[in-house]
């Protein structure tokens, strides 16, 4: 399957070779999760971030990393943003 990876600001560095402008397709497994995703473009699991997949927001955490990705999907991942 493939999937568009969006990353942003710092998260960029994660970017797959290949990927410009913070921006990658990537070939996939069949049934690969989030959190697969995370391990395979080398993106520490724990670390904080916003996850938009089709344009929905999702929680990190178990749930999230649980979401299996499908053929055409898009993922962003954003670092949290704190304003004032």
């Amino acid at each position: 399957m493939e999937i568009e990876l969006k990353l942003f600001m710092r998260f960029k560095d994660y970017l797959p070779e290949g990927g410009q402008k913070g921006k990658a397709k990537m070939t996939l497994p069949s049934g690969t999760t989030f959190e697969k995703l995370l391990h395979t473009i080398g993106m520490p699991v724990p670390e904080d971030k916003i996850i938009v997949i089709n344009g929905i927001s999702h929680k990190q955490g178990a749930a999230a990393n649980g979401i299996e990705l499908k053929d055409g999907d898009t993922v962003a991942i954003f670092p949290p943003i704190a304003g004032g």
